[in-house]
């Protein structure tokens, strides 16, 4: 194409061009535009979870509830409204409040990508709760999974919940799996010990 008619065809285009960059500038626009909001909520949500944090560690939890709603209210996106979930389930258990902190957990997973070790503490957590609650069968069910990051924590947990069962051989195989997943010089071993002399009495 010569440069006369490059020239004839940007003329006899030019509104659908005109219209084209137009919209691109715009995209590019509301890119940006929703790139620094994102950045801001991120911003914001940080620092509401600054201070749950610090009103947790010093036990005012009426302040930390009022951060947590705020967090869960006007940030429910960020990775910072999951972790408010999982504070507010733990503050609902200390009030002994266990339906609500059972809500709480299960909301949390319900979630996709959660931050890392997240999703297994919940577990963990939920499944604590519903054997303080006579629940072993659910927390069976919700530990049916046991995750390498708390895998100690998680069979030991399987070996109450069978033991509150009276499954007495499932519960020793729990209890000497989360004795092998912790390291060889780990006093918490002896702990385990304990329960599996128990265990040794019933079966």
């Amino acid at each position: 194409m010569t440069g006369p008619e490059l020239s004839d065809y940007l003329y006899r285009h030019r509104k659908s061009l005109i219209l084209v960059f137009a919209l691109v500038v715009l995209g590019a626009m509301g890119f940006f535009g929703y790139a620094k909001y994102q950045r801001h909520q991120m911003a914001q949500a940080a620092a509401v979870y600054s201070e749950l944090t610090q009103s947790m560690a010093a036990n005012q939890l009426a302040a930390a509830q009022v951060s947590a709603q705020t967090l869960l209210q006007k940030y429910p996106d960020t990775p910072y409204a999951t972790m408010a979930r999982f504070f507010t389930a733990r503050m609902a258990m200390m009030q002994h409040h266990e339906a609500q902190a059972q809500a709480q957990l299960e909301a949390i997973l319900k979630k996709d990508h959660l931050p890392t070790g997240m999703a297994g503490l919940a577990r963990f957590t939920l499944a604590e709760l519903q054997l303080d609650q006579g629940q072993a069968r659910k927390a069976l069910d919700t530990l049916v999974a046991p995750g390498t990051v708390y895998a100690p924590l998680y069979w030991e947990l399987r070996g109450d919940a069978h033991e509150y069962l009276r499954a007495w051989p499932k519960a020793r195989q729990d209890y000497l799996k989360a004795e092998q997943a912790l390291p060889a010089t780990d006093p918490y071993r002896a702990y385990l010990q304990l329960k599996l002399a128990n265990i040794g009495v019933h079966s």
